[in-house]
């Protein structure tokens, strides 16, 4: 029969110093309070942080060969709920751009979406950059001039290189059948949204359109 952490926890505090039951108290109530915790973290960290404006012994105290019992007693707690006493990894939370392209059952047009969704974010991260930056010199001397810079080069649109699948693809991206069955609607500034709900920023829909004029 598995024993609850309360009879580990009397048993250690029948023979404890005055010190050492403070101590045992204190990991015991913050061992309990984890219990109720949706997350069941036990680990050494977080009962020392619990525990630490009682002025509680610190983690390294807790890791030391004289924190043998309290370290038992909180194995204790993590066995009883079936968990262990390393951090538990957190969740990572689905993003809209996550719920989205999950939304989307054709593979090629939810590889065509996550591309907008990474050149959206690539973009950004650029934009950023050129934000800090406060000299810009720009070369307008024609293509063929010899005396250009030889360092410069000269980079095609990106859209040039999409296949024709991949332009169907983003023509059905924006297209009225496939907001239709996805429940989304448009504005006038290329914002998409889902019963109210922004699901893209302004300029998405927009902007597929200026690529799909361009090709």
């Amino acid at each position: 029969m598995e024993i609850h952490p309360d009879e580990l926890f009397s048993k250690l505090y029948e023979n404890a110093t005055t010190r050492k039951k403070k101590t045992l108290e204190l990991i015991n109530n913050a061992c309990k309070k984890q219990s109720e915790s949706d997350i069941k973290d036990f680990s050494i960290g977080t009962i020392a942080r619990l525990i630490a404006d009682d002025d509680g012994p610190s983690e390294q105290a807790l890791r030391n060969k004289n924190g043998e019992d309290y370290r038992a007693l909180i194995n204790q707690w993590a066995e009883y709920y079936k968990v262990t006493t390393k951090k538990p990894k957190k969740e990572r939370k689905s993003t809209v751009n996550d719920d989205i392209l999950a939304s989307i059952s054709d593979p090629t047009t939810k590889a065509l979406v996550g591309m907008l969704i990474s050149e959206n974010k690539k973009l950004k991260r650029e934009n950023s950059l050129l934000k800090e930056q406060t000299t810009f010199t720009i070369d307008m001397r024609p293509i063929n001039d010899t005396s250009r810079n030889k360092d410069v080069v000269i980079t095609e649109p990106f859209y040039n290189n999409l296949t024709d699948t991949e332009i169907d693809a983003l023509r059905n991206a924006i297209s009225n059948e496939f907001m239709n069955h996805q429940g989304w609607t448009t504005d006038n500034y290329g914002r998409v949204k889902e019963n109210g709900i922004q699901v893209y920023k302004a300029g998405y829909v927009t902007a597929i359109q200026k690529i799909l004029n361009e090709i």
